[in-house]
């Protein structure tokens, strides 16, 4: 437009606006998106790797640990086993002999003295008559009545073929096993019972001495919760009956074996039982502390291992992330030096890779905006 006098007024220009700027604070840029995406890719599937390495060898530690307890708690009921078949299978010999069979007690003795010096852990054989008295013996002690001990009574009243008990020696004056087979005439008549004394060390001392470690032990109880053999010897002095026990408890249940946890004196406790064929029940039991000790070093060592591959995979991502984000950032600033007029500093960027196609498209639009001014100007 022309005003009044006839000089011309040019349109105003528009003025450029500076670029705006970035808000103060945490902002989740493309540094951060990219960091984020480089730490996911690389850890998500080493940290998923080592966390399952970890469990699977855990599970196979307690594993191993469970099954060595079996082991030894069945390895302790067959030696026991074997220990009690022995002796029966010397009773059950000396029964058909006819010193034996004749009741008398000369003849008897005699034999019964054999067997003692042959099974030297017998502190004593002897003989029972159907009234409860002793007839003959194995050493040269007082005859003893014996009319009142269960073992008597299962096999003169109960009709049994074998029997034990665990009972205070009245010889001996110490808790012992006695077991108890009939004596039977030729015609197969009942005419009395041939029973042998066991100390109790000497019938359990694999399961008394048993130990694993600093907290692992064994020990036996009979079908009725009597302890027969326990490192802790009053237990066995006072025939304590551990019928309270979770393992003891477990097992009279169903008479079957069980892997039980437990607290013990206040630690955690793993055991195992294991019943013999007389129905007596063998436990083995260690703190789990103990027990599971090389399972948490290697736990420890696991994590610390993944923590410091997390760790070196954290520090390269960054590093990376950093080195991919910053000619973005280096164009982006050129290009807000553009638009604020500033043509003079070219744009470049080595290699032959996608940003330095940029870089290059960059630089031809900023000698394409120089030479557009200069032809204005």
């Amino acid at each position: 437009m022309s005003e009044p006098g006839g000089s011309s007024v040019s349109a105003p220009t528009s003025e450029v606006e500076p670029p705006a700027q970035p808000a103060r604070g945490f902002r989740f840029g493309l540094l951060t998106k990219t960091a984020i995406t480089l730490l996911f890719i690389g850890t998500g599937p080493l940290l998923a790797f080592g966390l399952i390495t970890l469990a699977q060898q855990r599970a196979s530690l307690r594993s191993d640990a469970q099954k060595s307890m079996q082991v030894n708690a069945e390895h302790i009921g067959t030696e026991v086993d074997e220990w009690i078949d022995k002796n029966v299978r010397a009773l059950r010999t000396a029964v058909t002999m006819p010193s034996i069979t004749s009741m008398q007690r000369d003849d008897q003795a005699k034999v019964l003295l054999a067997i003692k010096q042959a099974y030297p852990w017998m502190y004593l054989v002897f003989t029972i008559g159907l009234d409860g008295k002793n007839v003959a013996r194995s050493d040269d002690q007082p005859l003893v009545d014996y009319s009142e001990r269960a073992y008597f009574k299962d096999i003169v009243t109960g009709g049994k073929d074998l029997s034990w008990d665990n009972v205070l020696g009245k010889t001996s004056g110490k808790p012992s096993l006695l077991l108890a087979i009939p004596i039977r005439s030729a015609s197969g008549s009942l005419v009395g019972v041939l029973a042998a004394g066991m100390t109790i060390e000497e019938t359990s001392r694999s399961v008394a001495k048993w130990r694993n470690g600093a907290t692992g032990f064994a020990f036996l109880v009979d079908e009725k919760s009597k302890v027969l053999a326990h490192p802790r010897n009053e237990f066995v002095l006072a025939q304590k009956r551990l019928v309270d026990h979770p393992m003891v408890k477990a097992y009279h249940a169903d008479s079957k074996p069980h892997l039980v946890s437990f607290v013990d004196d206040g630690k955690d406790t793993l055991g195992y039982v294991y019943g013999n064929s007389s129905g007596w029940a063998v436990i083995v039991q260690q703190s789990e502390q103990e027990l599971f000790g090389a399972l948490r070093a290697t736990v420890t060592a696991g994590l610390v291992l993944l923590g410091a591959a997390a760790l070196l995979v954290i520090t390269i991502g960054i590093a990376f992330s950093r080195m991919l984000v910053r000619p973005i950032v280096s164009m982006t600033a050129a290009a807000d030096r553009m638009s604020m007029g500033e043509l003079q500093t070219p744009i470049t960027w080595p290699g032959g890779d996608e940003l330095s196609l940029l870089a290059r498209s960059l630089e031809r639009l900023r000698k394409s905006m120089r030479a557009a001014m200069s032809r204005i100007r």
